[in-house]
């Protein structure tokens, strides 16, 4: 109760704005078409919608309709699930499931009605699509909402290699990944460490050395960008960030360099305001936060995989920067 209090005392009054607009039904179209990107170290195939990576954030206000044409320009076929989202069952978007694929060369439309706020996502559901682009953040605002600057975040990984040779090496079981990433151990230094019972025990678990986080990527990105700047803020503003997981598999640290992040919704539920040094974001979730900028410098949010072989950073502010604190590799 007392850290709820502090978090409370910390965020200070905030502002809000009541929706004057009465709900109604908001379009989208949502053009798919492979593109060629080089985010690692090489050009790859990749998917776009309506011509960027991650695709468009989607806005809405609840009590609104959602009414949104799925145009599928691929030469294969396609589906968009609305992650987290209360939905009629034929309108969640899981291939021969809830709905029959999205044929190539077709156009598909999900309606449904917007009964919940918070932030969440959206993606593909069909094969390896989602790893190549097929994401995005979807938001719900409330009918009266903070009125403080806000900021979606989507986070997601990306290799060089295709996602079908991702899919067979982890099938197989190698230590790939992890040579790539250096953290491999041999017998004599599992031996000279004291782990050799340890080693021996993993490896019937078929467990491999970098276990922590199974693929190696190539890079890791916010809104499609390793580096984001937001110069636009000044000392003492607040800024709202709603954060998504959209990564295959890796589970990110988040930390600031402007102090303490307060947590105000998770999975696009209120919670009580709750303040961290850093948290961790699964694959999936979602959290929003808002932090503060406390002068006229520019801050690092600084995203850092599990295996904290790279990161991504967003910036808040302008002037001198202040980077945040960088994390330890796992020993």
């Amino acid at each position: 109760m007392e850290k709820i209090k502090k978090a409370q005392a910390h965020l200070g009054p905030i502002k809000t704005i009541t929706s004057s607009t009465p709900p109604r039904t908001i379009r989208y179209d949502l053009y798919i078409a492979d593109t060629t990107v080089t985010y690692g170290k090489k050009s790859k195939r990749a998917i776009a919608v309506n011509g960027q990576i991650p695709m468009p954030a989607l806005t809405f206000t609840e009590g609104d309709t959602a009414l949104i044409y799925v145009h599928n320009n691929l030469d294969e076929e396609t589906s968009i699930h609305w992650h987290g989202l209360f939905l009629p069952n034929k309108m969640d978007g899981v291939p021969f499931l809830t709905q029959m694929p999205i044929m190539p060369h077709t156009t598909y439309v999900y309606k449904f009605p917007i009964v919940q706020h918070g932030t969440h996502w959206y993606h593909s559901h069909s094969m390896f699509q989602e790893q190549i682009g097929m994401y995005g953040a979807f938001i719900i605002h409330k009918r009266r909402e903070w009125n403080i600057p806000t900021i979606p975040m989507v986070l997601s990984e990306w290799t060089d290699m295709k996602p079908k040779e991702v899919h067979r090496s982890l099938k197989n079981a190698t230590d790939w990944f992890a040579i790539k990433k250096g953290t491999t151990q041999s017998y004599g230094e599992a031996i000279k460490s004291g782990h050799f019972k340890t080693k021996v025990n993993n490896e019937w678990k078929r467990m491999t050395a970098m276990d922590v986080s199974d693929v190696y990527y190539d890079a890791f990105l916010i809104n499609g960008k390793n580096q984001i700047e937001q110069l636009q803020f000044k000392a003492g503003d607040k800024v709202r960030l709603r954060i998504a997981n959209a990564g295959a598999s890796d589970y990110f640290w988040l930390n600031y360099a402007g102090g303490k992040i307060t947590v105000v919704a998770t999975d696009g539920n209120d919670v009580e305001p709750v303040e961290v040094d850093r948290l961790i974001i699964a694959t999936s979730e979602t959290y929003d936060v808002v932090v503060t900028i406390p002068e006229n410098k520019k801050y690092e949010f600084l995203v850092t995989p599990e295996d904290r072989t790279k990161s991504a950073s967003l910036w808040l502010g302008s002037g001198e920067r202040v980077s945040a604190q960088k994390l330890d590799r796992p020993k």
